[in-house]
Order: structure tokens, then sequence, then C-alpha cells
């Protein structure tokens, strides 16, 4: 092999990490892997279909979703034991993007569009992935997605009542739904309320007192053979989720018209805010665990395939799953082989027993859904933040309430808006510091920490713990105004050296303080400025205001040189 095939190898198995572990598949986590396999494809069946009606497309697809999302993860994911399938939040988030472009769900052009945003966030994900942006994860505000995610858990509790009740579903936002649900309470179906409340009642009880043990496939079959043993459907109008055929699905590229493709992108992005979040919140927390490290930017690439793959043979969008990756973790679940056999067990699923879920009564897939969401509704996540931070918690109220009465779009929408405000609001409030020398070390240090810094009467030192930006500059400004008008100095040095990131209104503002600083006879300084900052300040013709011989490698040089100066101006002025 020459030395340039070698290379391609090496980077080849970067973007494919299954090149990586395949081929030195550790044959003694095989019992583990197909033990978590089986364990997820038993909670994964039941959710796939169930999640479907959420989506608005026929219960087969979910199926479809679940196969394609398995293999695309299992294949360019980084995290061992990440389980990436179908999830009620996404599900919810394509139901209302494409609502706005398809006449009615489980059409065609409904089930076409859903594909397409499958395939068009898949697209999204994959590029964001290989230009290495993971590092916009870090931009997501954890209290506004819990907020989300807390008011979602309640709305699809209401949402999905109707099919308990076995009354018409009402359209809107939650609140609309609520209203308009309560108002059908008296055409409730009693015997489709037994089926529903009686397989909710057994998901609880499995639940509190059996977690470990399948529940939503308990209920699925349980549920199949009391409406095949006593034709619920025939005989009670209880509505059963209807043929769903076996074989294979077809593969195709999702077509849509060109005109709908900005909402679609628009809604793509809806997907990658909420899914991403709890993604990369479950493949952290197992890594965590298990001592190993995932690469971000590549999980886009995965999230990206996933899917990508599934819109190819029809499904719907897809995120890594907390709930089913923690039951993949505690059934042994050791690399994504255990993804591999639940793929090919669904496989069986759709070619064989697809059929089976033909008599499944809607009231329990309701309850399937119900029970999954009554996990997202974390009383004591509400508390934390409640007790931790008031802005926080205003956030997180904020995009809980815009879902709930609004839309799921508009609760994104809100949420993203308020991540963004409370970066900006957190980054323009970096702390401006008075410095002092530290004699023993012979370097300046903060004097808050430090109260045995020695300071110079003539020479007021700051320097600012932050990004010198559009958002920070006028409080910077303000700061160091209103230490000089409490220490009275001669000369001012501003110590760069900390500065993360500096912009043209960074550097404005450091002219404009030279401009305010020059009427007051007091000189300005600058050190330890990046060759970064200097060219920026170069640009913007700071650098020739302040004067070149004003900008420092070191502040003690600087603080030397302002002290200097400031002699040599006295004894001018004393010999005049």
């Amino acid at each position: 092999m020459t030395r340039a095939n070698k290379d391609t190898g090496r980077k080849l198995t970067d973007y494919i990490p299954a090149l990586k572990w395949l081929p030195h598949y550790n044959r003694d986590w095989l019992a583990g892997d197909l033990i978590a396999g089986l364990s997820v494809w038993a909670l994964l069946v039941p959710q796939g279909i169930a999640y479907s009606s959420i989506v608005g497309v026929p219960a087969q697809f979910g199926l479809y979703t679940a196969l394609g999302a398995l293999i695309g993860y299992a294949l360019f994911g980084t995290s061992r034991q990440l389980i990436t399938g179908p999830s009620a939040t996404v599900a919810a988030v394509s139901f209302a993007v494409v609502g706005g472009l398809a006449a009615s769900p489980n059409s065609d052009e409904w089930i076409a569009y859903t594909a397409a945003l499958a395939l068009l966030t898949g697209a999204i994900f994959f590029v964001m992935g290989l230009l290495r942006m993971g590092w916009v994860s870090n931009f997501l505000s954890r209290a506004v997605l819990e907020g989300f995610i807390f008011a979602f858990g309640i709305g699809l509790i209401i949402d999905q009542s109707h099919k308990l009740l076995g009354v018409s579903k009402v359209d809107g936002s939650y609140w609309n739904v609520l209203v308009g649900t309560i108002r059908e309470i008296p055409q409730t179906n009693l015997y489709t309320f037994a089926v529903g409340g009686a397989a909710l009642a057994l998901l609880l009880i499995l639940r509190r007192y059996f977690p470990k043990w399948p529940r939503a496939l308990i209920a699925v079959v349980l549920g199949i053979l009391v409406a095949t043993v006593l034709p619920l459907n025939a005989n009670h109008g209880v509505s059963i989720v209807g043929t769903v055929p076996t074989g294979l699905p077809s593969v195709a590229i999702p077509t849509f018209a060109l005109s709908d493709l900005t909402p679609l992108l628009m809604g793509a992005l809806a997907v990658i805010f909420v899914g991403f979040s709890e993604t990369l919140a479950a493949a952290r927390d197992k890594a965590a665990l298990h001592q190993y490290e995932i690469d971000v930017s590549q999980e886009m690439v995965a999230q990206g395939m996933a899917s990508g793959v599934s819109s190819l043979l029809g499904g719907y969008v897809v995120d890594g799953s907390l709930s089913k990756t923690t039951v993949a973790d505690l059934a042994g679940q050791k690399s994504q082989m255990g993804s591999l056999v639940t793929a090919g067990l669904i496989l069986l699923t759709v070619l064989f027993l697809a059929g089976l879920f033909t008599n499944l009564p809607n009231a329990v897939l309701g309850a399937v859904v119900i029970d999954a969401a009554i996990g997202l509704v974390k009383v004591p996540v509400l508390r934390k933040v409640r007790a931790t931070s008031r802005v926080d918690f205003a956030a997180f109220v904020a995009a809980g309430l815009g879902l709930f009465f609004i839309s799921v779009l508009a609760g994104v929408v809100i949420g993203v808006a308020l991540s963004l405000l409370l970066l900006i609001a957190g980054v323009s409030k970096s702390p401006v510091r008075r410095m002092g020398l530290d004699e023993e070390e012979n370097t300046y240090v903060v004097v808050d920490r430090n109260p045995r810094a020695k300071l110079s009467e003539a020479v007021l030192v700051v320097d600012m713990a932050g990004p010198l930006f559009f958002a920070d500059a006028a409080p910077f400004r303000e700061s160091v105004l209103a230490m000089i008008e409490e220490h009275k100095p001669r000369a001012v040095v501003v110590d760069l050296g900390s500065a993360t990131f500096m912009d043209m209104d960074g550097a404005e503002i450091l002219s404009k303080m030279n401009e305010e600083l020059g009427r007051k006879d007091i000189k300005l300084a600058l050190a330890r400025v990046d060759h970064e900052e200097r060219a920026l300040l170069q640009r913007a013709g700071v650098v020739e205001e302040i004067g070149a011989d004003n900008i420092f490698e070191t502040v003690r040089h600087a603080v030397g040189s302002l002290e200097s100066q400031l002699t040599s101006d006295m004894a001018v002025r004393s010999h005049h």
C-alpha cells in the first residue's frame, strides 16, 4: 500500500468510524450487544408505530424510519451506546412543518413532504459535520430546551388524549386541543376508553414496579390480542391501526415543489435545534459513564446519515433517544453492533411480522405515546431551574408558553431567539478587572484576588476577561471610565491578553476611549495584543491613533514605559 493510500484509509475511517471498530470487533461484546439489540427492538417497534401517528404517516413508516436510522447512525456515529430512531419531540416538529405544506395526514403528498424534510435535515446535519461545526451545540440554552420539552410533554399528553376517549381530533395549539377535547368528552366511546385506560394503567404500573420490562411491547401485544378476540372494531367501534403491509420499503429520493424549499429548510433547522440537543445529552452521558470521548462534529454527520437513510426509505426525521439509549446501556450494549442487531430485527419485523399490528387499537398507541410523554415532564428539572436562576427560569417558561399556546414551531423559534439573547447577555457581562503587580512572581494579577498586589498611583491597569465585541463594547468603556473616576490615574493600560475575541465595535471603542482620555490628558496604552487583534486595530486605524509605540508585548513594559513618560513630563513641566 502506498503512502497516499494509507492516508486515504486513515481519513476514510475518520468519516466512517465503523471501519475502525468492525474489523477489530471484540467477540466478548457479542452477548451484550445481542441482548441490547433485542431489548431496544422490543421498545422501538411499538414506539415507531405510535410516533408515526404523531408525524401523520401510516404505521409502517415508523418501522422504515427505525431501520434507516439505526443503520445510518451505526456506521457513522462515535457513541458506542447511542440509539438513534423515531422520537416524539422531532416527530411533532415534523408534523408542524409538513402541516403547512401538505393537504392532509397519511396522504401521498404528506408522506413525500415528511420524507423530504428528513432528507434536508440530514443534508444540513451532514454539511455542518463536515465543516466541523460541532461548536454550535454550545450555544443552545439548556434552560430553554428543558422548557420546550417540559411543555411539549404536557402538550403531547393532551394531543393523544382523544385516542383514549375515542373522540375526534381537534386541531390548533395544544391549548386549543385541550379546550376542544374537553368539549368532546360527552362523545366518549366507553369501549375505547376502557381499552386505552387499561393500557395506560398497565404502562404506568410497569414503569413504576418493573421499569426494565418492555412495557410498550407488552401493552401492544395485549391490545392486539384483546381487539382480535373480542372484535372491538367491528362490534364496538374501537378504532384500530388497520392494514400494515409486509415487505421491503421502496427506496427513492423524495420530491417536493421548489417553492417549498425555504419552509422545509427552516423546518429542518428547527428539527436540528430540538433533536441535536437531546442526542448530545444522551451521547455525552454514556460516554462519560464508560470513559471515552465522542466527536461532536462527527455526531452531526452520523445524525445526518440517520435522517438521510430514513428519508430514502420513506421515513421521517430522527434523533438520538435518551430512553432507548438507557435501555441499550442497561442491557449491556458495548458497541454499535447492538444497533445493527436491532436493525436486523426491525427488518425481519417489516418482512414477516408487520401484518400482526393490523388489529392494534389506536387507543393503545395513544397510551404508549402518553407513557413516553410522561417521561418528558420532569418536575425536578423545573424546580432546579427555578431555584438556580431567575433569568433561566423566565426563558424556561417563555419557551414552554410559546409552544403550548401558539404552536410547536413558535416554541422552537422562541427557544432559538431566547438562546441567542441569553448568549449575548451572558458574554456582554465580561468583567473588567483592575490589575496589580505580584512582585514575587513578577507578573500582573487581578487585585480582587490578590490583595497584596502592588498598585501604581499613576497608571491604572485593567483587563477584559472576555470578548470585546459589539455587545460588550459600551459596558467595557463605562467600567473603565468608572475606574478612572475613582482612582484618578494619569495613564491607563488595557491588557487584552484575556480578551477572547474582538470585532470592529471593540476596536472603535478603544479609539473612542483614546480620544476621550486624551481630552483629559490621560495617556492610553495597550498590552498583550495578539496578531489578529493588532491586524484588526491596524485596519481600523486604531494603531495609528494610539501610536504603535503605545502597544506593548507585556503589561510590565507598558507600565514601565508610561511611568517613565509621566516622570519625564513632570520634569519638563517643573523646569518650565
